[in-house]
Parts: C-alpha cells; sequence; structure tokens
C-alpha cells in the first residue's frame, strides 16, 4: 500500500477519533479551542522549520509560484462578486467562503508525511500570499467590490492586515524556510531533532481538533444553498488544478502539492469574519466550512491515491 494512501486513512482515523471524543465527552469544544494554540504557536511552526531542513538547490522558477498563488487567491474570491453582484449581503458572504485555503491547519498536517523539501517549499511560497488574503485581504475585497450596497461599519484598511499578519508566527516560519533553503542553509541537529518531535505531534493534534469540532446536525433548509457553494468553489478548484497540472514547469511533487492546495478547505477565518459582519450567514458559513473539511478530504484521498499510481 502506498504512503500517501497510508496517510489518508490515517488521517481520517485521527478525524474519527477526536468526533468520537466529542461524543463520549472524553473531550469539550473548549478544549479543542485551547490545544488550537498549541498548534498555532507551538507544533505548526516547529512542523514548517523542520520541513526546510532537506538541501535543495532553488530553483528560480519556483518563485513564480507567487504571483501564481496571487491570481488563484484573488480569483476564487472574485467569482463570488461575478455571480453574485445584485446582491451584496449574498456577494459578500460567497465571496468570504469562496476565497482563501487553510493550508497551514490541513494540508500541512495531512501531506506533511509525503512532502518533498522541494514541494514543501512550494507550500510555504503559497502560503505566504494566502496568509494576506485570509488574515483580511478576502473581506477588504468583498467591502470594496460591495462598497455601494453593503452596509458596514468596517472600512478598508491594508493596514490592519499587515498587522494581523504580523501576529502570525507561521508567516515568519515560512519565510524563515524559504530563506533558508534559497540561502542553501541547514539546521544543526541539536535544534532540527527537537524540532522535528514537536513538530510530528502537529498533524495528529490539527486532525484531532477538525475532529471534535465536527458537527453533522444541520438544517435541512441550509443544505441548498450549502451545496452551491461547495458545487461553485470545488467546480471552480477543478479547473485550477487542470490548468496547474498541464502547464506549470514544475516537477511532479510541486504541482501535487498546488493541486491539493486549490481543493484545501475554506479558510477558518470565513466564519470568524461572517460572524461579525453578516451575522445572518453566520451558521450557514461554519456549516459550509465544516462540511469543505469533508469534502477535502475525500478529494485530496482520491488525489493522493491516483498520484501514487501514475507518478
Amino acid at each position: 500500500m502506498s504512503a500517501s494512501i497510508i496517510n489518508a486513512y490515517t488521517v481520517i482515523l485521527i478525524f474519527a477519533i477526536g468526533y468520537l471524543a466529542k461524543r463520549f465527552r472524553f473531550v469539550e469544544i473548549d478544549t479543542a479551542r485551547k490545544l488550537s494554540y498549541i498548534v498555532m504557536y507551538v507544533t505548526l511552526p516547529c512542523a514548517i522549520l523542520s520541513g526546510s531542513s532537506g538541501s535543495i538547490d532553488l530553483e528560480l522558477n519556483l518563485f513564480l509560484i507567487l504571483p501564481l498563488a496571487f491570481l488563484i487567491s484573488f480569483a476564487f474570491p472574485f467569482l463570488g462578486f461575478l455571480l453574485f453582484h445584485k446582491d451584496p449581503n449574498k456577494c459578500v458572504y460567497a465571496m468570504l467562503n469562496l476565497g482563501g485555503f487553510n493550508i497551514g491547519n490541513f494540508v500541512l498536517p495531512f501531506m506533511q508525511s509525503v512532502l518533498t523539501t522541494k514541494s514543501f517549499i512550494a507550500l510555504c511560497l503559497f502560503d505566504v500570499i494566502n496568509a494576506f488574503f485570509c488574515f483580511g485581504g478576502i473581506y477588504c475585497m468583498a467591502l470594496w467590490f460591495n462598497r455601494t450596497g453593503f452596509k458596514t461599519h468596517d472600512t478598508i484598511n491594508v493596514k490592519k492586515i499587515l498587522i494581523e499578519l504580523s501576529k502570525s508566527i507561521t508567516s515568519y516560519c515560512c519565510i524563515i524556510s524559504i530563506t533558508l533553503s534559497a540561502f542553501s542553509i541547514s539546521i544543526d541537529e541539536t535544534i532540527l531533532h527537537p524540532l522535528k518531535v514537536i513538530g510530528g505531534a502537529n498533524t495528529f493534534l490539527c486532525m484531532f481538533i477538525v475532529g471534535v469540532a465536527l458537527n453533522f446536525e444541520i438544517s435541512l433548509s441550509k443544505v441548498s444553498a450549502i451545496l452551491q457553494m461547495l458545487f461553485l468553489r470545488y467546480g471552480f478548484a477543478t479547473v485550477c488544478a487542470v490548468l496547474l497540472w498541464f502547464t506549470l514547469p514544475f516537477d511532479s511533487s510541486v504541482k501535487l502539492v498546488l493541486v491539493v492546495i486549490v481543493f484545501a478547505p475554506i479558510t477558518s477565518f470565513a466564519p470568524i469574519t461572517a460572524i461579525r459582519s453578516l451575522p445572518q450567514f453566520a451558521e450557514d458559513s461554519a456549516n459550509l466550512n465544516m462540511i469543505s473539511v469533508m469534502t477535502s478530504v475525500v478529494i485530496i484521498t482520491l488525489i493522493n491515491t491516483l498520484s501514487s499510481c501514475f507518478m
């Protein structure tokens, strides 16, 4: 059995452990929320830094991923504007939930065991741009494109986005990893070993938290709206994935991680922003976020299975 298939069913098993732990009241949602801080500030940064330990010749064409990531990150929410611009509230909701990719807490732990050093750097490059959009860029887009119809007290503020980005340890770690690889600097083993040990817990904690957060109690009246957004997001992701795979000048390991990224779940910041700016859509956004996680698990597992057969 291939490593990617083993990795996929291991992740699903951890989901199940987290969900059952909640159902049998071994773990509360509040506990999972506290564990998320350990992920964001401890295990995820260690996983990112330890992932850059391999020595590679960083090819200049990998930096094409930066403008590519910007284009993709812009295109997804812009699709929401094109389709729903006549209804400002729904347009903002669509833009928030079509844009952004959950890379650090989903793609990285899901793919951690099968990433090459080169594909890991590609992931970091993409996430540097993705973070800008997730930490407020998408919301600023939504406000700008709907400035004549959407009523809010919020303002378009790039400075605020940069302040939020400055608080993101994972963004710093991505930049450090890219820099280390660019200058062929290896982390000393005395530092690398504890990073690997601590970062090794990242996959379990991330997927366990997702399992605890899963909630299958969704009102039937909400299903059609959720399915519409899922169809749009993953349909557009399919178009992007085909273009990425057949047009990019990268090796298959890099193209694979980029394809996986476009099928990543919706960023966890989408429901948070919806609660603040669109309370009438807050429940829809939370449910959509949860279902997108399960959808991404199925699709990425299938992608990994197919890639193990043909790569």
